[in-house]
């Protein structure tokens, strides 16, 4: 027993080295994976995708009044549409296009569709025009995606990114505001609307890094989750010397209390209305190295997002990479301090992680980009289940799966992926790749 507070030093020294975070400390190995529990069978969206650079929020919802999971993507031109599964008949619906955006320059992969319900059950997608504006397009009858959808502009505040929640009868969208790109610089923001989008706030400032000397100075948001009246935001801070977006450092976490309108730390200490970069300090998570990085890679992390679990405790899920490791880890808050987890040391390529009762499951690709595949972990045991291992269906030149993202309230259809040809992704406008569906 007294060789464990060594080991346990080594380790820690040995995580530090690597730079993978100094506000962590590493869990007892993983209980070995089951076999895949489950066939999991494959259903194609669309073939006619053009690339749209998604978060982790937004690509598909679940409606139960229906029995319909339904899909938004970007197709050629980046017009925006829409298609519902019906999980009675086992069929999908024709292709609906909600907004015909026609754009054909190679920054118009910034405004991709990100599908959210309203309180009265009628669709809405949430789009940005990059750096501009942030629009809203709404389904004319609840629970349907046919008819004529209206498009409202909703700001005109340099908006990016949007990352819409809905809770109580509430819209708030997040999003990074293009506040100087110069510098570069780049805040985070909200808006909120109590009518379905009729009318909304004026902007709030919720984290403000200014401009640092370093430059790694705009916010780049990768998760925004909700639970019970807490918004969890996970991000990382880019920039840097090399311009607008050309590094990033670093894995951030805290949540906007939505009753009070204060941001805090993960532990519940309030940093009242906005964070600054003089407490940036206070919701750092994982540290990492904008100079260590894989062959052809510009950013260290890989889609970071955080969940809260119903026992309280949170689990950031990201990817990670160096110059000498890639790795998919799983960190845990409880009991005051961070905790994490490899859950799989031969791909960084990370791509969404789910909160389910007091587990989580992570869908993620390997490093060749042949697979997706899924894992399920239970803090309290260690124990890992595989969900889903599945080649994934490229075609039509399609070469790198871009998101893979958990369908909201999924039943049925757990997994919305996309693919493109990493070469020529920004400037096809024309769509041809395949969205696919994962059920299982």
């Amino acid at each position: 027993m007294a060789v464990r507070p060594l080991f346990r030093r080594r380790l820690a020294a040995l995580l530090a080295a690597v730079a993978l975070s100094a506000a962590t400390t590493s869990a007892p190995p993983i209980v070995a994976a089951a076999p895949v529990q489950a066939a999991a069978t494959l259903d194609t969206v669309t073939n006619a995708y053009v690339y749209g650079c998604l978060r982790t929020n937004g690509a598909a919802l679940y409606d139960a009044a229906v029995g319909k999971t339904f899909v938004a993507y970007s197709s050629t031109n980046h017009d925006i549409y829409l298609k519902a599964y019906d999980h009675a008949s086992n069929s999908w619906s024709a292709g609906v296009r909600v907004a015909a955006l026609t754009l054909t320059h190679d920054n118009a992969y910034h405004d991709y569709p990100v599908l959210k319900q309203l309180p009265d059950g009628r669709l809405t997608v949430f789009r940005a025009q990059h750096t501009v504006s942030a629009h809203m397009y709404t389904a004319p009858t609840a629970h349907s995606i046919f008819g004529t959808w209206t498009a409202r502009r909703i700001s005109t505040d340099r908006n990016g990114y949007l990352e819409p929640i809905l809770l109580g009868g509430t819209i708030y969208l997040f999003y990074s505001q293009n506040t100087d790109i110069a510098y570069p610089y780049r805040t985070y923001r909200l808006i909120t609307s109590s009518d379905s989008g009729l009318t909304w706030s004026a902007p709030r400032t919720l984290i403000d890094s200014g401009r640092t000397a370093d430059k790694y100075a705009e916010v780049y948001a990768f998760g925004v989750t909700q639970r019970d009246s807490r918004v969890y935001l996970t991000w990382s801070m880019h920039g840097g010397p090399k311009g607008h977006n050309g590094g990033g450092k670093n894995i951030y976490v805290a949540y906007f209390e939505t009753a009070d309108y204060t941001l805090r730390t993960v532990g519940g200490t309030s940093l009242g209305t906005s964070i600054t970069g003089a407490e940036l300090a206070r919701t750092s998570v994982v540290t990492t190295s904008p100079t260590d990085l894989p062959a052809s890679k510009d950013l260290p992390e890989e889609n970071p997002v955080a969940w809260r679990l119903t026992d309280g405790s949170v689990v950031l899920g990201y990817g990670v990479g160096t110059s000498t490791s890639r790795k998919i880890v799983l960190a845990r808050y409880a009991g005051g301090a961070w905790i994490s987890t490899t859950l799989d040391s031969t791909t960084s390529l990370f791509k969404d992680v789910v909160a389910s009762g007091d587990s989580v499951e992570v869908v993620y690709a390997t490093a060749d980009q042949k697979r997706l595949v899924a894992k399920r972990w239970t803090p309290a045991t260690g124990a890992v289940t595989t969900p889903f291992d599945v080649a994934i269906p490229y075609d039509n030149g399609a070469d790198t799966v871009f998101y893979a993202d958990f369908v909201e309230n999924r039943n049925g259809i757990s997994v919305i992926a996309s693919t493109i040809n990493q070469a020529s992704r920004k400037t096809e406008h024309t769509g041809r790749w395949p969205v696919f569906a994962i059920k299982n």
